[in-house]
């Protein structure tokens, strides 16, 4: 006969909840609670006072999320929001609100992105009261967000550009799988609650759809005097893009060719005359040696006299582009641009005249155009007078899905929405399946995924031999074991290695000198998991050869 502790017991481990758990606090753990409240509170008191403005709009989106969320069944909730119309001020409120009205422990929020973005980071945190930014992580980050968050129960997930590393191969699906959050059981229990939001959700929502009561889906509406990218049409502010280098390599079609590219030329050509002052002009161009002809053209057509040619890329010379194009120019200025600009980044957009972005010659990437040139434009600081040259049929796609409530099928094209050969859609398989499976293990690990999750050691050194002291103490024994071969210590470097003063180092075949910030970005490149290394010099000023660091890498 069982004992009413083993029946309850019993009866707790059959117990399915079918709406979010409540955790129950102690009247210390409640204190706690509140004075934590009371700082951060304190926190986004000061930021206001210095600068920080929540307008109404995005007060209404908070407002809308955290009723939402009173109805215990809801786990997740989509915000869609056109670009530049005040995301990240409404997460802002969203979170003051939430404080304001359920008893949640400060540090069980975070705030998450898929993008691989310091930039993001950087002014998320900026925006956001200190005590939550030790949990703001982007991509690279994100082992660290399943660190903090495993175990927990209470959370408040914020995701921002859902749609970016979006599909079950990618990181934020590995990331909640291995957080224990994979499944809708899971989250019921834990009191998991996620607010998802973009200006293009992508395939995401198809999965989202398939929720049901457990998710809700708002359109946040932009507040008065938001310029979006039908009024930029409807201004005449919008233009189709067109080829701005020759790829065409057939003798009979390639002068007919050469004139469609004039033609495009003489057409930028014309706008930017307009302009009676000078103005920075943004293109978006392709990667290798595309670049280099595009800006050939450009210098061929526009000449060196009167116009000024910047790159932001990793090796351009500009590093933050705000600090670039919040000064008036003394010429037009040309800043070509690769794989920059896609989403987040706010630009200071007063001296901006011409946007152009990269023809692609076939079907765009839908959401990439409305993220891109485009919606770095869009907003509540127009200058008046900016021009885009970019996709038009994906502008009034996007119309469509927005009055459709993101419900009409208009013939999206984005990573995660593919056809068959019917032009019915795929399934998108993406991260939001989380919230439909409930048979799959919880239980899983990141030693799979070594370049997206794990974090590699980083040793620092001034010098050279003692990196050589730390590889012989430290690693030579442990290679020996993994791999059980010699083991070969790292290459010699003397001054008879560097190059105008600089010891350079080589990474995806490109050889230069290197920052601490570039060699942070790239620090898995050529890692292998278990037996690899890398030694990296680096500088932290790349004008100042007395910043050398020696960094050795490893997993």
């Amino acid at each position: 006969m069982k004992s009413k502790c083993a029946e309850a017991s019993e009866t707790m481990s059959d117990f399915v909840a079918s709406e979010r758990v409540r955790v129950e606090y102690s009247q210390k753990e409640l204190k706690n609670i509140g004075y934590a409240k009371t700082i951060i509170f304190t926190e986004m008191e000061r930021l206001e006072d210095n600068g920080i403005e929540i307008f109404d709009n995005q007060n209404d989106i908070a407002s809308r999320v955290v009723t939402a969320f009173r109805d215990r069944k809801i786990i997740n909730i989509m915000v869609i929001a056109p670009p530049q119309s005040g995301k990240t001020g409404s997460m802002y409120a969203t979170i003051k609100y939430f404080l304001e009205k359920e008893n949640m422990p400060v540090e069980n929020i975070y705030i998450i992105t898929g993008l691989s973005s310091c930039d993001w980071t950087k002014q998320t945190k900026e925006r956001f009261p200190e005590s939550v930014r030790d949990n703001v992580f982007h991509r690279n980050e994100l082992v660290k967000f399943v660190d903090k968050i495993k175990g927990k129960k209470n959370i408040l997930i914020i995701m921002d550009e859902i749609q970016i590393a979006s599909t079950i191969k990618n990181t934020i699906y590995k990331t909640f799988k291995a957080a224990g959050l994979f499944n809708k059981q899971s989250l019921y229990d834990n009191d998991v609650k996620i607010v998802e939001y973009s200006a293009t959700p992508n395939g995401t929502i198809y999965d989202f759809l398939k929720w049901g009561d457990a998710s809700i889906k708002i359109l946040a509406d932009p507040g008065v005097g938001y310029l979006s990218s039908v009024d930029m049409e409807t201004q005449c502010r919008v233009r189709q893009c067109g080829d701005l280098y020759n790829r065409d390599t057939d003798p009979e079609t390639m002068k007919e060719s050469e004139k469609k590219i004039m033609k495009n030329f003489d057409e930028l050509r014309c706008d930017i005359e307009r302009y009676k002052d000078q103005r920075y002009h943004i293109i978006r161009t392709h990667n290798g040696s595309s670049k280099d002809i595009t800006i050939a053209n450009f210098k061929k057509i526009f000449g060196e006299k009167k116009y000024n040619y910047l790159s932001y890329d990793q090796k351009g010379e500009i590093i933050d582009i705000n600090n670039t194009l919040k000064d008036k120019p003394k010429k037009h200025t040309f800043i070509f641009i690769i794989e920059k600009l896609r989403c987040a980044k706010t630009l200071t957009n007063k001296y901006i005249g011409v946007c152009y972005e990269r023809y692609t010659g076939k079907t765009p990437d839908d959401s990439v155009i409305i993220q891109g040139c485009l919606g770095r434009l869009l907003g509540y600081k127009d200058n008046g007078d900016s021009i885009c040259y970019t996709y038009i049929d994906s502008i009034k796609k996007y119309e469509k899905l927005w009055n459709s409530n993101f419900e009409e099928d208009v013939g999206w094209n984005s990573n995660t929405t593919k056809r068959d050969k019917n032009q019915q859609l795929k399934p998108p398989n993406t991260f939001n399946r989380i919230g439909i499976s409930t048979n799959e293990s919880n239980e899983s690990s990141l030693t799979d995924e070594p370049a997206a999750l794990i974090e590699p050691t980083i040793e620092k050194y001034d010098k050279f031999s003692e990196v050589i002291d730390y590889y012989n103490e430290k690693l030579k024994n442990k290679i020996m074991e993994k791999t059980g071969k010699k083991a070969r210590g790292p290459n010699k470097k003397t001054e008879d290695h560097m190059i105008d003063g600089y010891y350079h180092a080589t990474i995806r075949n490109i050889t230069r000198v290197y920052s601490w910030d570039e060699i942070h970005r790239e620090r898995r490149c050529n890692i292998k998991n278990g037996a690899g290394y890398a030694v990296r010099p680096c500088y932290e000023n790349t004008s100042d050869p007395n910043t050398l660091k020696w960094w050795i890498i490893h997993y």
